[in-house]
């Protein structure tokens, strides 16, 4: 999956074939960090940062990244509803507010991007990048947007 345009489909079919190999991989890697994950998939793991990357690790974060983009767009539905609900009070600056104020947690959380960068080497430096369909996420990236326009407004009026 180097430097790749993927769709979801794609990406669930990938996951769905590799679900047992990353599974053997996690149990012989020698990086202990993805066992908690295959226990929890909701722990946030860290990027790696051993200088010589493994194929074996390479590949688990890949299908770490990827898991996470399928869980995402499990709720561009619900991002559908939260941008719906803005476009229905944005000219009303108290109900914006509230609004604001109630998801800045989840905006803070989403980090979300289109482009998917694995580290496949320190030094020198090279990645891997699985590029999405923005038109699969674009309640999620409307989301992403409107909240960044809240916010850098929110900090010029201030």
């Amino acid at each position: 999956m180097n430097h790749t345009h993927k769709n979801i489909n794609e990406i669930k079919s990938w996951l769905t074939d590799n679900s047992e190999k990353v599974k053997l991989d996690i149990s012989n890697s020698k990086c202990n960090k993805w066992e908690n994950w295959l226990e929890d998939k909701s722990t946030h793991i860290y990027p790696c940062i051993c200088s010589k990357r493994e194929q074996d690790c390479i590949f688990i974060e890949t299908y770490y990244q990827l898991d996470r983009v399928i869980q995402l767009h499990q709720k561009e539905e619900y991002f559908n509803i939260l941008v719906q609900e803005y476009k229905q009070i944005s000219s009303d600056k108290i109900a914006l507010s509230e609004w604001f104020n109630k998801y800045k947690k989840l905006a803070s959380e989403l980090a979300f991007d289109t482009e998917i960068s694995i580290m496949l080497e320190l030094e020198p430096y090279k990645t891997s990048k699985i590029i999405l369909n923005e038109n699969e996420f674009k309640n999620i990236i409307e989301f992403q947007n409107i909240f960044n326009e809240l916010e850098y407004n929110q900090i010029i009026n201030s």
